[in-house]
C-alpha cells in the first residue's frame, strides 16, 4: 500500500522547478475559467428573462473577473506585452457588448441575437489569447503540468463546455444552442464520464473517493438534462450542480 501511494504521488505531483512561474500560469487558467463562467451566468439571465437577482450576480462576477484580469496583466504585462494587450482588447470588447445585452434585457427581456453572437466571439478570442499565454509561459520556462493538474483542467473544461451548450439552449428563443459545430454533446459527456471513472479506479484515499462519488452523482443530473432535448429546461439546477462539481474537482487533489 505504501508503494502504491508513493507511485500515485510521484505520478500526480511533480515538485515545480519554478513555483512562482507555475503560480502565474495557474492564474491564467483561473481567469480563463472565470471568463467562461461569466458567459454562462449571462446566458442564465437571458434564459430567465432578466431576473434582477441574476443580473446582479452577473455584475458581481464581472467585477471579480475584472479584478483577476487586472492583477494578471499587472504581473505578466512586462514579459508578455503583445499577449496581454490582446487579452485587454478582447475583454474591453466583451465587456461593452455584455453591457449592451444586459441593457436590452432590462428593457425588453430579450437581446439581439447578433449582439449576443458578437459577445461570445469576443469571449472566445480572449480565451484563445489566455491559452496561448499559458502555453508560452510553460514553453519559455521548460515546464510541464502534473498529470493531476491536466486531468482537473480537462474535466473542468469538459463540464463547462457541456453546461454552455445546455444553457445556450435554455437562453435561445428557438430552443437551440448558439454554438454550431461538429461536436456532439453526448461525446463531451462520455469524455467527462470516462475521466471520473478513470480517476476513481486510480485513487485509494476514502475522501477522494467520496468527492468523486459526489461529482458523479451531480454529473448524472447535468448529463441527463444536457442530452435529453425533450426534458424541461432547468438552468438554475444545472448551474448550481456545475458550481459544486468545479469545487469538488479541486477537493479531489487535496485528499489523494
Amino acid at each position: 500500500m505504501l508503494l502504491l501511494r508513493t507511485l500515485l504521488l510521484s505520478l500526480f505531483f511533480s515538485l515545480p522547478a519554478h513555483a512562482s512561474t507555475l503560480a502565474e500560469e495557474l492564474s491564467v487558467f483561473k481567469l480563463s475559467t472565470s471568463v467562461k463562467i461569466l458567459l454562462l451566468k449571462y446566458y442564465h439571465v437571458q434564459a430567465d428573462e432578466g431576473n434582477p437577482q441574476l443580473v446582479e450576480e452577473v455584475l458581481r462576477h464581472r467585477e471579480e473577473v475584472s479584478h483577476q484580469k487586472s492583477l494578471l496583466l499587472e504581473d505578466l504585462g512586462a514579459n508578455f506585452p503583445a499577449r496581454t494587450q490582446g487579452i485587454q482588447t478582447h475583454w474591453d470588447e466583451f465587456n461593452s457588448l455584455l453591457d449592451e445585452n444586459i441593457a436590452e434585457i432590462r428593457e425588453s427581456n430579450y437581446p439581439e441575437l447578433q449582439v449576443v453572437t458578437l459577445m461570445r466571439k469576443a469571449q472566445r478570442a480572449m480565451l484563445q489569447e489566455l491559452e496561448l499565454l499559458s502555453d508560452q509561459i510553460l514553453a519559455e520556462n521548460e515546464l510541464t503540468l502534473s498529470e493531476l493538474t491536466v486531468w482537473q483542467r480537462q474535466q473542468k473544461n469538459l463540464l463547462l463546455e457541456v453546461v454552455e451548450r445546455y444553457i445556450e439552449r435554455a437562453a435561445s428563443s428557438m430552443g437551440a444552442p448558439l454554438t454550431i459545430d461538429n461536436v456532439d454533446i453526448r461525446v463531451l459527456c462520455q469524455q467527462f464520464e470516462r475521466g471520473i471513472a478513470d480517476m476513481k479506479s486510480r485513487v485509494t484515499a476514502s475522501e477522494a473517493q467520496r468527492q468523486l462519488s459526489k461529482i458523479h452523482s451531480q454529473w448524472l443530473f447535468i448529463e441527463t438534462a444536457a442530452t435529453d432535448t425533450n426534458a424541461r429546461l432547468v438552468p438554475f439546477l444545472v448551474m448550481r450542480y456545475a458550481d459544486g462539481i468545479l469545487g469538488r474537482l479541486d477537493e479531489v487533489a487535496h485528499h489523494i
